[in-house]
């Protein structure tokens, strides 16, 4: 896995869900009864492969942070859904989070606090200004139409990852309203929490970054320590 510059002790990995039939049969032998159902109920086969490899990839990766068989990997839900490792307290508090878009999986690891990701297609046709009104604050809303036309695209993207890596680090998503904290957007602007007016103290525990992904896509991981 690759270290999140800046961050000690934190890793992500990209990878492809397309995968040779060889491959997709070792990662397929990995799974669990439950998500060999899951994978069945989705209709579509492409999103069933994809659905599947990565939950393979993702038990390989979790094998090789943990020592543990990929098969054996236990994992346990939050409140609002957020997966976690069922581990003794004496293995240590390892944190992940997992995000998929088009045919490529992010994965965030961290040996000692939370940690969430994004990772979002970029859709040059994405009719974005609806969502950031919904979605985005009113400081982010007026940042964002505030940028020349041909900027504004990329930087929704930017906004979106990094406050969806955030809500999923935090464990709710967006069971916590979006619109009441702010998130840095502008060009050249270091990602950031800027405010927050339901819990002020995440400002400063919550570290952001964007990550270098390949062509086509954005992507951002939120980071606490403990």
């Amino acid at each position: 896995m690759i270290p999140v510059p800046g961050e000690e002790g934190v890793f992500f990995e990209l990878a492809s869900l397309d995968r040779s039939e060889a491959e997709r049969k070792r990662l397929f032998a990995h799974l669990s009864p439950d998500e060999l159902l899951r994978g069945d109920r989705l209709l579509d086969p492409v999103k069933r492969e994809r659905f599947l490899v990565g939950r393979g990839i993702l038990r390989e990766l979790l094998g090789g942070v943990t020592g543990e068989e990929a098969r054996e990997i236990g994992f346990a839900s939050g409140e609002h859904g957020k997966p976690s490792l069922q581990r003794d307290a004496a293995n240590g508090p390892i944190g992940f989070n997992a995000s998929h878009s088009g045919s490529c999986l992010l994965v965030g690891v961290v040996f000692s606090g939370e940690v969430g990701v994004d990772l979002e297609e970029l859709r040059p046709d994405l009719d974005f200004a609806p969502i950031a009104r919904r979605y985005f604050s009113p400081r982010e809303q007026q940042e964002l139409f505030s940028l020349p036309w041909k900027e504004q695209l990329t930087a929704f993207y930017r906004c979106w990852t990094r406050k969806e890596a955030y809500l999923k680090g935090i464990g709710t998503g967006f069971s916590q309203p979006s619109t009441c904290f702010d998130m840095s957007l502008l060009p050249g602007e270091k990602p950031a929490l800027l405010a927050h007016r339901i819990t002020p103290e995440d400002v400063g525990r919550w570290r952001l970054h964007d990550l270098p992904v390949q062509t086509g896509y954005c992507a951002a991981i939120a980071v606490l320590n403990h």
